[in-house]
């Protein structure tokens, strides 16, 4: 079967509402042309031929009293042209003749209409939804001046959320410029000092040799500005009305925020005029207060955005919920005799789709160690995915094999079955026989096969007065016992420190 593609319907715009477009906020990912949203889906379900037929020819009917003659000789695999030139597609019916009088449709209360529709060879009807419009669902009281009225009991709401941040200032850094911004009082832009010999990492602390500039500032309850001492600043700022108190909510997007316009700032030096920023806050219910960035748009003009949780309290400066688009279910036209088929290749899909629920939901749950997912499955553990049973062997271990060898006078060597079961060439352990006879001038001999962690050599020995070194292993080894026996006697008589440090000695 079908996923849920995303497919655009001459009939399903044709019952689009376009006064939708200016309620819902513009983004970027979805259909502007599309309004209301509709997404097609494609169940695991069927409809009759005959109930198909009965669903689309009474309300398509009525529309071939307008087409061409030639529409009712058309086959239904074939479309034909409306009288207004456009392609339309012929409905499902029999060879019998068109009533004269067709009855109205009658349809489900959720239903707007049916529709036919052929997606790779393969015919499907279609139910449209009937979607409500935004003047059903408005409620009582929704007219222009009373949602001004709401914007403005918005703004207020959030000046008064954001009166708690009265008192803290927050900072930024950028490069070079580091930015203070303390509610009800101003920004400022100033060069930190480097953080070490008592100057702190945070707060960054300004440095008095540099120059400091007051990008804005709030107004004081009176009417004044918060941080000026000149009379004619005083009086000049006095006759201007305290813009910094009134606040907007705008909208841009998706987004809705609180703009203050703060100005009185140090004069610029281009322009001769007060430096100005514009303050937006956004509602960002996963963060503390912060500034999310600052730039400056325009000569001595600036912008800065600050996150804060404070207005999320408040539904206005909520993001927008997310509206599902309104599915239109289309389910594919069949014949009684294709059902069990049908039914068939369902429980195939489903059996399908549940094998892969259940990898996906053990593989969030598995470990993987080494970049290797254990209980996986992925390298064994399936058909074809096998671990041989190897040979273990731990470090020091060795398996010996004698192949052939020489002892008293006589050569013995290992049949060629024998030689087999340890991968041995017949030819080369002659010529390796050959080498050591001639090695060995008379003496014993033998040639040996050797297992050691997983791999396989062959090594040849020749014995040369190994019974004389063994005598003399012998009796070496007997005085050496003799002496210890000696030591340990005269230590339990004598003194214990010097017996110790005796036998300390002879062990060395």
């Amino acid at each position: 079967m079908r996923g849920h593609p995303l497919l655009s319907l001459s009939s399903v715009l044709a019952h689009a509402t376009l006064s939708l477009c200016g309620r819902k906020p513009f983004n970027v990912y979805e259909d502007v042309l599309a309004f209301p949203q509709f997404e097609v889906v494609f169940p695991y379900e069927y409809i009759l031929s005959s109930e198909a037929q009965e669903r689309l020819a009474p309300q398509q009917s009525p529309k071939l009293n307008t087409a061409t003659p030639s529409i009712s000789a058309a086959s239904p695999a074939d479309s034909s042209i409306v009288s207004d030139g456009s392609r339309h597609q012929v409905p499902l019916r029999d060879g019998t003749k068109e009533d004269q009088h067709v009855p109205p449709p009658v349809l489900d209360e959720k239903v707007e209409s049916y529709e036919e529709m052929v997606l790779d060879g393969m015919r499907y009807v279609c139910t449209v939804p009937k979607v409500v419009t935004i003047n059903e669902t408005e409620e009582v009281g929704t007219s222009p001046a009373e949602q001004e009225k709401e914007l403005a009991r918005a703004a207020d709401r959030g000046l008064e959320l954001l009166s708690e941040m009265k008192g803290s200032c927050m900072y930024y850094v950028a490069g070079w410029w580091s930015y203070s911004f303390c509610y009800m009082d101003q920004v400022r832009q100033f060069h930190a000092l480097p953080p070490g010999n008592g100057v702190p990492v945070y707060p960054p602390a300004e440095d008095p040799t540099t120059h400091s500039y007051v990008l804005g500032r709030f107004r004081s309850e009176k009417g004044g500005n918060s941080d000026r001492d000149a009379k004619g600043s005083q009086s000049s700022s006095g006759d201007k009305k305290p813009t910094t108190e009134v606040a907007e909510l705008q909208t841009k997007g998706d987004s809705r925020y609180l703009v203050q316009h703060l100005e009185d700032g140090t004069v610029c030096d281009l322009t001769g005029r007060d430096r100005k920023i514009e303050i937006q806050f956004h509602c960002h219910p996963q963060s503390t207060d912060r500034i999310g960035w600052i730039k400056e748009v325009s000569t001595c003009t600036y912008l800065m955005i600050i996150y804060t949780p404070r207005l999320c309290n408040d539904v206005a400066f909520q993001p927008p919920r997310e509206h599902d688009p309104n599915p239109i279910v289309c389910k594919e036209i069949i014949e009684s005799d294709g059902v069990d088929d049908f039914e068939e290749t369902k429980a195939f899909q489903e059996s399908e789709e549940h094998l892969i629920e259940v990898q996906k939901r053990l593989g969030d749950k598995l470990q993987v160690v080494g970049d290797i997912q254990v209980g996986g499955m992925k390298l064994v553990g399936r058909e074809g995915k096998r671990i041989e049973k190897g040979k273990v062997a731990s470090a020091g271990e060795e398996r010996v094999e004698i192949v052939a060898k020489r002892e008293a006078g006589e050569i013995h060597r290992l049949s060629k079955e024998e030689l087999k079961k340890f991968n041995l060439d017949v030819d080369k352990i002659e010529t390796l026989k050959k080498q050591l006879e001639e090695l060995a001038e008379g003496k014993n001999w033998k040639l040996e096969v050797i297992e050691a962690n997983g791999r396989s050599m062959l090594r040849g020995v020749i014995e040369t007065g190994s019974d004389e070194n063994g005598e003399a292993a012998e009796k070496k080894g007997a005085g050496k016992e003799r002496k210890s026996k000696d030591d340990a006697e005269k230590r339990n008589q004598g003194n214990e420190e010097e017996g110790s440090d005796e036998t300390y000695k002879d062990e060395l």
